[in-house]
C-alpha cells in the first residue's frame, strides 16, 4: 500500500452511510474520491450540508475529489490511480446490477483492498471470485444517517462498526496477512472518528460470518416485517407481532445459520428482539423504500437466506412467505412506476 499519509481511497455509493465514511477517511489523512451519480452535479457545486451527531454542523463539505462514474474516479489528469482501499457503501441490489462489473475499473489486482459496508448474506462471495487476488473486508453498521433533499446528510446516531476480514486465497498471502490490511482500515477509521463526542467506535471481528448473520436477525425480520405492514418497528411491537411472527422467524434464520455452519449464540435471538422499545417510532431502511418506492434489498437479505436453508434442508416457511409477500410488494412498487413514467 501507499504512504501512511497518502492512502488512496474510492468510495462507491455516497448516500447517508457512504458520506459519513468519506468524513472519517478524510480526517485520517486520506484522500477519499468520491463517485456520486445523480447527485453529482449538486455536490460538486454544493457540497454537502452535514448535521453530525459526530461531526458536528458543516457546510458545503466535499472530499478530495468528486466524480460522476467509476470510470472518471480510475483516473487522474491522464494517469491509473493505484487505489489503497476501495469502500463500496451502495446498496446490494444483484437483479439490477453488479458490485463485481461497477467496482472493478478502480481495482488494482493483488493491491487493492476492498471494503464493503453492506448488507446481507454471502455478500463477499461474487468479490471474491471476481478479486482473488484482493484482501476483503466488511462492515456491519449501525449508524443513523440519510440524505434529506439535494445535498443534506443528517446523521443522528454515533457510527459504530464491526469490520472483519473475509479469509480466502488472496493471491497468496496469509491470514495474518489479511487481518494486518482489516487492522489498518480499522486504524484509519478509528483516527477519523477521535474528536467524536460520543466516543463512536470501530471494531474488529474475525468471525465475519457471525456478526453478518447476527444483523440478518434484525434486518430479516424488523426490516421486512415493517416494510410490509407498512408500520414502524414500535407498532411491530405493540401488536404482538414481535412474539407471535419475529421470534419464530428469528428462530428460523438462527437455524439457518447454525446449518450452515454458522456458531451464532441463541442470546442473540432475545437481543435483537429486544433491542428496541414498544414506543420506538423508528422506521428501517426497507419500510422507507417502500415509502419512496425504491428498490429494496431483498435478495441479500432473505434471498440469501433462504439459499442456505434449501442447501442445508432447514425449515424456514415464515421466512419464505415474507420473502415471496415482499416480491409482491417490489412487483407492485415496478408497477407504478412504469405507470407514472407512462410506460404501461
Amino acid at each position: 500500500m501507499g504512504s501512511q499519509d497518502q492512502l488512496n481511497v474510492c468510495l462507491i455509493g455516497s448516500g447517508g452511510v457512504g458520506t459519513i465514511a468519506a468524513v472519517v477517511l478524510e480526517k485520517a489523512g486520506t484522500k477519499v474520491t468520491a463517485v456520486l451519480r445523480s447527485k453529482y452535479a449538486v455536490v460538486s457545486e454544493k457540497g454537502w450540508d452535514i448535521e453530525s451527531i459526530d461531526h458536528g454542523n458543516v457546510k458545503g463539505w466535499k472530499p478530495t475529489r468528486v466524480v460522476s462514474t467509476v470510470t472518471d474516479a480510475a483516473t487522474e489528469d491522464g494517469k491509473p490511480i493505484k487505489y489503497d482501499f476501495v469502500v463500496v457503501s451502495m446498496k446490494q441490489l444483484p437483479d439490477l446490477y453488479s458490485i463485481v462489473e461497477i467496482i472493478r475499473p478502480v481495482i488494482t489486482p493483488s493491491h487493492t483492498a476492498i471494503v464493503l459496508i453492506q448488507n446481507g448474506i454471502d455478500i463477499e462471495l461474487p468479490i471474491i471470485e471476481a478479486f482473488p487476488t484482493n484482501p476483503l473486508m466488511s462492515s456491519v453498521s449501525i449508524i443513523g444517517s440519510k440524505t434529506v433533499g439535494d445535498n443534506s446528510i443528517v446523521q443522528i446516531g454515533t457510527d459504530n462498526s464491526t469490520i472483519g476480514p473475509h479469509f480466502h486465497e488472496c493471491g497468496g498471502r496469509s491470514r495474518e496477512e489479511q487481518l494486518a490490511t482489516t487492522k489498518e482500515f480499522i486504524r484509519l477509521y478509528n483516527l477519523g472518528m477521535k474528536d467524536a463526542p460520543k466516543k463512536p467506535v470501530c471494531t474488529l471481528t474475525e468471525d465475519m460470518p457471525v456478526a453478518r448473520w447476527h444483523k440478518v436477525l434484525w434486518n430479516g425480520t424488523f426490516n421486512t416485517i415493517c416494510a410490509i405492514n407498512r408500520m414502524d418497528v414500535g407498532q411491530v411491537c405493540r401488536s404482538d407481532g414481535r412474539d407471535r411472527l419475529l421470534i419464530p422467524m428469528m428462530k428460523e434464520i438462527w437455524n439457518t445459520a447454525r446449518a450452515a455452519g454458522v456458531d451464532l449464540p441463541e442470546s442473540a435471538i432475545q437481543s435483537q428482539a429486544f433491542r428496541v422499545s414498544d414506543d420506538s417510532t423508528f422506521r428501517p431502511s426497507m419500510l422507507i423504500d417502500v415509502d419512496y418506492g425504491r428498490p429494496m434489498e431483498l435478495e441479500v437479505i432473505l434471498g440469501s437466506v433462504l439459499k442456505r436453508a434449501e442447501q442445508t434442508s432447514t425449515p424456514a416457511p415464515i421466512t419464505k412467505t415474507i420473502y415471496e409477500l415482499l416480491k409482491m410488494r417490489k412487483w407492485e412498487m415496478e408497477q407504478a412506476a412504469l405507470v407514472e413514467k407512462g410506460n404501461l
